[in-house]
């Protein structure tokens, strides 16, 4: 039976200790986390070992997820690959480019597998609109856009917490920065726009990436809380033979052909599913079976990427070129 704990158990950590009740073929067997209290309170909670020191942890697991603060995850991800270790890691991969080649080599190297938590791509609604695209219900995509977009309240100010320091896109827009990927193929060029109410030169209220993929698609990434009091989660794609509305709202899919007058709604069948269980669940599956995930190292460095371009794009005022040179 595979063995498996967590590093790092603060808010997303213990979602990860929750899910792993409910993932099969695997034992939760242990936690670790640099706060004493932390790791002993949440050790005890779950009947599971805990640690202060990681690489103590490793004595007792094949596998590990990952919820640190994402500067973090490179040495965690190394230091486990090293001793054989097989890693799920949240999103963001890495908040450098340099970084996530560093934990791409290190798995590499090692045989085992890594993962990179997007939970986005295990939502079922976003699972049926690939399915449906895939199966080319809509043709060719030429147009994607998606928004991660809360309704206004700002002016905000930079948090004191971690999230400060890696900047809203990095931290929560990276789940839209994934998705537009999986649709869209891989990246050709990113321009970028990135804004602050609060006028913070070190903090986003707001972004905008326009992609151009390799397909010729065309993609628009907003991220942000700038919609007014709209807001919005969707995703539209656009294809040669009809348009596609992945709505996070009502958790279905929907879709209109061309000369239909109306949309069609699409109900998943697996509506309802907790999608941090089957995101591990997929991850303890591909370590068993010897199967290659469908979030890998690589994939996850291509949803940060995008983030980085956006950044430098925005910067600089220019179209940055994939892949980016520094």
């Amino acid at each position: 039976m595979l063995k498996i704990g967590v590093v790092g158990v603060g808010g997303m950590g213990q979602a990860h200790c929750n899910a792993l009740r409910n993932v099969k073929n695997c034992q939760f067997v242990a936690v670790s986390d640099v706060r004493p209290d932390q790791a002993k309170t949440v050790g005890e909670k779950f009947g599971v070992k805990y640690f202060t020191d990681y690489n103590e942890m490793f004595n007792e697991v094949d596998a590990i997820t990952v919820a640190t603060p994402p500067w973090q995850h490179t040495p965690v991800t190394v230091d486990a690959a090293q001793r054989g270790i097989h890693v799920f890691c949240e999103k963001p991969l890495s908040a450098t480019l340099d970084d996530a080649d560093a934990m791409i080599s290190a798995t590499d190297k090692a045989g085992v597998l890594l993962m990179v938590g997007q939970v986005l791509r295990f939502y079922p609604l976003h699972e049926l609109g690939k399915k449906m695209v895939d199966d080319g219900l809509i043709g060719d995509i030429v147009y994607i856009e998606t928004d991660y977009c809360s309704t206004y309240s700002g002016p905000r100010k930079k948090p004191d917490s971690w999230f400060g320091k890696m900047g809203g896109l990095l931290e929560n827009g990276i789940h839209k920065a994934d998705l537009i990927n999986w649709f869209g193929g891989e990246p050709d060029a990113v321009s970028g726009e990135v804004g602050s109410f609060s006028d913070d030169p070190d903090w986003e209220d707001y972004t905008l990436s326009l992609i151009r993929y390799k397909s010729k698609a065309v993609g628009v990434l907003r991220w942000g809380p700038f919609l007014g009091s709209r807001g919005s989660r969707a995703t539209i794609i656009d294809g040669s033979k009809g348009s596609m509305r992945l709505d996070m709202d009502t958790g279905n899919v929907y879709h209109k052909l061309m000369g239909e007058r109306e949309w069609t709604e699409n109900i998943p069948p697996n509506k309802g599913i907790d999608a941090v269980v089957a995101e591990i669940q997929h991850f303890v599956d591909c370590i068993n079976e010897g199967k290659k995930c469908i979030v890998d190292g690589r994939e996850g460095r291509k949803a940060v990427e995008i983030v980085l371009a956006t950044y430098k794009s925005a910067k600089e005022r220019s179209k940055v070129v994939l892949p980016m040179k520094w």
